[in-house]
């Protein structure tokens, strides 16, 4: 009994010897310098972070109709349509831009999606898409502005309000403030690789496109700062217009207007290619409200005999990323607008922001089956050569050999590169998915326009 007892006994004293030696640890590990101390509180404010980031909290509500808004909730791949005076969340990705509005859950500021269906903004548009952010201290309303055109207006009975807007994927965030009730703005922003940048993918360092910001003050009195540095503005006649590009650094320029651009006024109805884009717009949203999936919608559009209902299908396959549809209806049209919008469409696509490009460049490897040549050779191609490249014969020599590509893609785009550069030949009909023997004799046809070691006489459009 006794030798059963000390056993027991040992067992406990153990045990506390253990626990014992397991605090000392933990005290050692967490206390014995000040950097693990912490490192330990900063695990636990971590932890604690990721809590409250999971519980929404909305900003901001839909002012539109029923499906006039696509959202793509945080952490979500799918993405739905928002019903009128649905909340909406910080994290949400939203995308539209045919007039719809959303205002800010407090009221005091409306966003209107403008985009450019008319085709008429001096920035070449396609969708506008912005980032709800949790309301700032100081800030009536935030946003992360991605890409397009969005207006913004003050709805208080009195009083300024403030706006922290980020540009560009910028980590430091500007700020608008619309200084009297009915002020407003618009803001217009566009990403594109300028001309003879060229596509590497083993690059060590971080290559990004060219941006281009224009503001103008709509109605009313209104400041932009950003990086100390703050712009007064008025709205016309005063100085109401702000451009930057960020080619060459150079600060933004301000310009004195008399009355606004057509561009900045909603569009009009009675010109045809609004009247009949916003009626594609429609059916777009009436299907994918009605439940059907969004890749069928827009495939089913992409394939009309409607050129606004293609116009706006590609735009939207593009918009939400679904490039494995995007190749699929390009690879089987046989509309030359839809293989014209398809080209630009994509150009936009990796102008958007830095490693848009490496993204499709994995995308034609894993998805496509490319080789990392043809994959290289895509997404170059998806730029525009340099002056003193189309001055030279290996640039017209390459793209007549491209025709040649085992990759469809690669033939189509050498196909429009050469249609755009040498008018002379754009009555040479091309199919990048025609029959071999077809496109061998359009080959021909260019190889005797543009002789090996010569320059053709070229479009600058």
């Amino acid at each position: 009994m006794d030798s059963c007892r000390s056993g027991v006994v040992g067992k406990a004293l153990l045990v506390k010897m253990l626990f014992a030696s397991f605090l000392v640890g933990l005290v050692t590990l967490c206390f014995s310098s000040d950097n693990a101390f912490a490192e330990f509180r900063q695990f636990f404010k971590k932890k604690r972070v990721v809590y409250e980031e999971s519980k929404k909290t909305p900003v901001a509500r839909c002012l539109g109709k029923d499906g006039s808004l696509l959202v793509l909730g945080q952490g979500s791949s799918t993405w739905k349509s928002a019903k009128h005076e649905e909340e909406l969340f910080a994290g949400d990705l939203i995308l539209s831009g045919a007039g719809t509005t959303i205002e800010s859950i407090d009221k005091s500021v409306k966003l209107t999606f403008r985009g450019d269906i008319a085709g008429s903004s001096p920035l070449p548009i396609r969708e506008t898409a912005i980032i709800l952010l949790p309301k700032k201290e100081g800030f009536d309303f935030s946003v992360d502005f991605e890409r397009g055109r969005i207006e913004l207006t003050n709805t208080k009975e009195k009083g300024s309000v403030t706006c922290q807007v980020s540009l560009f994927g910028d980590e430091e965030h500007g700020q608008v403030k619309l200084i009297e009730p009915g002020s407003a703005c618009s803001m217009e922003e566009l990403g594109r690789w300028p001309k003879g940048t060229h596509f590497n993918p083993m690059a060590k360092d971080e290559v990004k496109p060219v941006y281009e910001l224009i503001y103008v003050a709509l109605k009313g009195t209104s400041e932009v700062s950003d990086h100390g540095v703050t712009h007064f503005m008025s709205a016309p006649p005063g100085p109401a217009m702000l451009s930057w590009n960020s080619a060459d650094g150079s600060p933004p320029i301000k310009t004195k207007l008399e009355k606004l651009p057509e561009w900045t006024l909603p569009p009009q109805l009675s010109n045809p290619i609004v009247r009949d884009r916003l009626g594609s717009v429609q059916k777009f949203r009436d299907q994918f409200l009605a439940g059907k999936p969004l890749p069928e919608v827009l495939s089913g559009m992409a394939a009309s005999e409607s050129e606004s209902d293609r116009f706006i299908a590609i735009n939207m396959i593009l918009a939400t990323d679904q490039l494995e549809l995007f190749f699929k209806v390009l690879l089987s049209t046989k509309q030359n607008d839809v293989i014209e919008n398809g080209i630009i469409g994509l150009r936009h696509w990796i102008g958007r922001k830095p490693g848009q490009d490496l993204k499709l460049y994995d995308f034609v490897m894993g998805s496509r089956h490319y080789t990392k040549k043809q994959a290289e050779i895509f997404v170059d191609l998806l730029h525009s050569f340099g002056d003193d490249e189309l001055k030279e014969p290996e640039t017209y020599e390459a793209l007549i050999d491209y025709l040649s590509s085992d990759k469809a893609s690669i033939r189509g785009l050498a196909n429009w590169h050469l249609h755009r550069l040498v008018p002379k030949g754009r009555d040479i009909k091309f199919d990048p998915i025609g029959s071999e023997a077809e496109r061998k004799e359009a080959i021909a046809k260019w190889k005797k326009l543009v002789p090996k070691g010569t320059v053709p006489s070229r479009s600058i459009n």
